[in-house]
């Protein structure tokens, strides 16, 4: 199955106590009970759609019940629409869309029973991964998630990963993580190694690194397909051997992750850091990779100030004696969607967006001088309805935007390596709907887009 197929298949149901987007501070134009009305017909509108998209022999009798739930949908916020008219926009409401958005896909309950490790591999290939749902799991309900990189046995090899139920037994069995969390532990290649930042230049480096990418993302897709995961709370938990390359694959995919825990970091000098700002990242540091450590939190301090938690060892990797206090900066990991900053320095050509900001076109990272190699850096100031853009390197960009950036009822202006544009724009429901169905996140909420070239 593709990354894309994948990530198309993820459903869930209904949540309980909806919370509005982070950034937002309006309440509600809707009581609760007319946000769940929407959101039970957006989820059956949602869940219809993704039958008809798999086709299949009953693909006619599934195009009827979209058509039907597409209709019921569309009815409820025309008239969710008409009751606010006299106080506000509905659609400029972040409040009411994130509360109707959020856990708006469907899951079946677990096959399996919660509480144990399983293994499961990916439809139509090689990729295997093992899972484990908390006791307490309910599929009505997102439950946060811990996404565990196993390390390697050797004290310095990487190519030999502990299997998935030692290294789980080796760091958070009977750990009060267990109560609530899902553990997701991807199968990780024999030869394969995580750390060594590939050469592009060398034959082959992209699709080892493709092999990789493929690994997290098509497991984590699955995963997606068989659990309720909160995507406001997914943690990264790397260790020997991939501490490195666990820093370098957030930096592709920022906006997926609410932390990352380093069990042994390694140094990464070569890597560019800049994406990862306003992630929260805990390190631990022994006596063999203190010097390691404290360079790299002082790198990533100087990204993203008071963000950066290094805990000393208080016993053998992968360091179980402290699950307490990983567990205490765990609980205020809590991904936010709309950063009022948002810094993209890519590590890779294909992968260039964070958040709400995407680079289009940009001078080849394999080809550029460092000083030349593309970076976008996008400030949010609500208070004056402007959008501030440096850049270097980038041709073209692209914003997605929503009334917790900029007042969308007034015309906003982007300031672009110090020329301004002004900029007026209509919200268009359908495009943020079809935004969270492609990422397969109901966080994703952005009804405005805005591209453009960057000035001469």
């Amino acid at each position: 199955m593709s990354l894309v197929a994948s990530l198309a298949l993820v459903s869930v149901l209904l949540p309980q106590n909806p919370s509005a987007q982070e950034g937002s501070d309006k309440k509600p134009l809707l009581t609760p009970a007319e946000h769940a009305s929407l959101r039970d017909k957006l989820a059956k509108f949602l869940a219809d759609e993704a039958a008809v998209a798999m086709g299949g022999k009953d693909r006619e009798k599934n195009v009827d019940k979209k058509a039907k739930s597409k209709a019921a949908w569309d009815a409820e916020w025309k008239k969710a629409e008409a009751k606010v008219a006299k106080t506000g926009i509905l659609l400029a409401s972040t409040a009411d869309v994130s509360a109707i958005f959020e856990n708006c896909f469907t899951v079946k309950p677990p096959k399996n029973s919660p509480g144990e490790l399983r293994k499961e591999q990916v439809s139509d290939t090689d990729i295997e991964f093992s899972y484990m749902l908390p006791k307490s799991y309910k599929n009505t309900v997102p439950t946060r998630m811990v996404f565990l990189l196993t390390g390697s046995g050797g004290a310095n090899g990487a190519t030999m990963w502990t299997k998935a139920s030692d290294y789980y037994g080796a760091t958070w069995a009977k750990s009060a993580t267990e109560a609530d969390a899902i553990f997701h532990i991807p199968t990780i290649p024999a030869q394969l190694e995580l750390d060594p930042i590939p050469d592009y230049s060398r034959e082959g480096a992209e699709a080892e690194e493709d092999k990789r990418s493929r690994m997290m993302l098509a497991s984590l897709g699955t995963m997606m397909q068989m659990a309720n995961i909160d995507r406001r709370r997914i943690v990264l938990d790397c260790g020997r051997g991939n501490s490195g390359y666990g820093l370098r694959f957030m930096t592709l995919f920022p906006d997926r992750w609410a932390g990352a825990i380093l069990r042994e970091p390694t140094a990464v000098d070569d890597l560019r850091l800049g994406t990862l700002t306003g992630i929260p990242i805990l390190l631990v540091r022994t006596a063999a990779t203190a010097a390691t450590v404290d360079a790299l939190a002082k790198r990533l301090e100087e990204i993203s100030p008071k963000k950066i938690t290094v805990l000393d060892a208080a016993d053998e990797y992968p360091h179980k004696a402290l699950t307490p206090k990983i567990e205490e900066w765990m609980a205020g990991c809590r991904r936010n969607m709309v950063p009022s900053r948002i810094v993209i320095e890519p590590n890779h050509d294909q992968f260039n967006r964070a958040y709400w900001a995407k680079i289009d076109v940009a001078n080849p990272l394999l080809t550029s001088a460092p000083d030349k190699k593309a970076r976008l850096e996008v400030v949010a100031e609500r208070a004056v309805n402007r959008i501030t853009v440096k850049t270097v390197g980038v041709e073209s960009f692209t914003l997605m935007l929503n009334d917790d950036l900029v007042d969308l009822d007034k015309e906003f202006t982007v300031v672009i390596n110090d020329k301004a544009v002004t900029e007026k724009k209509t919200r268009v429901l359908r495009d943020l709907k079809d935004n969270v169905v492609t990422r397969m996140d109901w966080d994703y909420l952005f009804p405005v887009k805005f591209s453009t070239t960057v000035p001469k």
